[in-house]
């Protein structure tokens, strides 16, 4: 991602949407400090073979379990500092939120460097925050924000190994995961984003991502008045919803995940109609 495209996406958006300034003032810092821990990164293995990986492809099994990112721990325990940091200047709540945590790594009741490694449990993060009484959407966005980096890096190496043109699978070719949004390109191909590890893959665009359903008559959409260009695909099915940006209508746009936190409205109008969404926004929306 390019740092200058983002901060120029960021001054639009909060003069578009001065509601989530605030929001957006965190995650300016946030993309920041992210940035510039990448070249700092130690990641050891990350060694495959190109044809057991082309094979599995080919088959529809994602190449890797969570569990099997490297993660520079150092790196992300700073990281994880300086996330706490931003997020204490960002509002009192959060303030307040960020202080039980670090009281309870220095209590030792919340062992930092461990829960790094066990990232990818989230019944280990739910149960550290309920045994230290702190807000569990937080501790896990600051714990997944931490080792992004890290995943971001063996994502790019396989990435740049491997032919997944061809994946037009709901779930992810690298990790699994189900997609976090969707965004619309070129002549109207739906591509997905990864919940977890980022990737970015294309996807039939004419079926629920969750439960696969195709019968069109229960497929539909709705957008807000005036802004075509960000809408929820609903599923009637399954009764879940992706969010979807056509980015044929955004000449800006580098880093999806500012256009969803900046659309948790639109969350909210889905989750009124009777919607879910099954992987939750970074907020745990």
């Amino acid at each position: 991602m390019e740092m200058n495209q983002i901060k120029e996406r960021i001054i639009h958006l909060k003069e578009d949407r001065p509601a989530y300034k605030e929001m957006l003032n965190f995650y300016e810092n946030l993309v920041q400090v992210l940035d510039e821990v990448k070249p700092l990164l130690s990641i050891s293995g990350g060694e495959f073979k190109r044809e057991l990986t082309e094979f599995q492809i080919r088959e529809g099994f994602h190449l890797l379990n969570k569990e099997d990112f490297a993660i520079d721990i150092s790196s992300s325990v700073n990281l994880f500092n300086s996330l706490c940091k931003i997020g204490k200047n960002t509002n009192e709540k959060m303030k307040e939120n960020i202080e039980s945590i670090e009281t309870a790594i220095q209590q030792g009741n919340l062992h930092l460097e461990e829960l790094l490694k066990r990232h990818f449990d989230e019944s280990s993060i739910e149960r550290t925050a309920r045994d230290s009484r702190i807000n569990k959407s937080i501790l896990n966005f600051l714990v997944h924000m931490s080792v992004l980096p890290s995943i971001h890096a063996r994502v790019k190496k396989l990435k740049e190994r491997v032919n997944m043109k061809n994946w037009l699978r709901s779930y992810c070719p690298i990790c699994g995961s189900l997609p976090q949004i969707s965004a619309l390109k070129g002549e109207g191909q739906r591509y997905l984003l990864c919940s977890f590890c980022g990737f970015e893959w294309q996807s039939d665009r004419l079926k629920c991502p969750f439960c696969q359903n195709a019968e069109q008559n229960t497929l539909h959409y709705f957008y807000e008045e005036g802004k075509d260009a960000y809408r929820l695909d609903l599923c009637d099915k399954c009764k879940q919803y992706i969010k979807t940006i056509d980015l044929r209508k955004l000449i800006d746009v580098t880093y999806l995940e500012l256009e969803d936190i900046t659309t948790i409205h639109l969350d909210i109008l889905a989750s009124e109609r009777g919607y879910r969404r099954p992987i939750p926004s970074p907020w745990g929306i």
